[in-house]
């Protein structure tokens, strides 16, 4: 009787064993998720030193071709060639923009005038701030 007993007891034990094995491996899995919910908090809670915050949607100043068109335009309606500054200020009073734009829309007016000049459709004389900006006569409409 006594090896039927022992023959019980160890097949309780290897239940009972299976068992907290299984419950191990979940407590593992339910730990590993813990970690992964604590991390993402941290990282988008703002007084985490990782904390990173989300970005701003870029500012858009022109539509698609605006600033083309608008740059043609002032220079076709111009009585002289004009510096990049003030086919800036043009644009500028024609949009409504204000007076703490004017870095930015200036810098991509020069930059539509280069990306121009390469291509022929204006005529550049003189240096730098100096420089002025007129229709070439390779213009092409648009």
């Amino acid at each position: 009787m006594a090896e039927h007993v022992l023959t019980v007891l160890r097949a309780k034990r290897d239940s009972i064993s299976e068992q907290v094995h299984d419950t191990e491996k979940k407590l593992a899995k339910l730990r590993g998720a813990l970690a992964n919910l604590d991390s993402a908090i941290g990282i988008l809670s703002p007084d985490h030193p990782d904390f990173i915050a989300p970005r701003k949607p870029k500012k858009r100043y022109f539509g698609h071709n605006e600033l083309a068109r608008l740059v043609r335009e002032t220079l076709r309606d111009a009585s002289r060639p004009l510096s990049a500054g003030e086919i800036a200020a043009s644009i500028m009073a024609a949009k409504g923009f204000p007076e703490a734009h004017y870095l930015p829309v200036s810098k991509m007016v020069v930059s539509r005038l280069g990306a121009f000049a390469r291509e022929g459709v204006v005529a550049k004389s003189g240096k730098t701030r100096d420089a002025r900006w007129a229709i070439s006569g390779n213009e092409i409409q648009g």
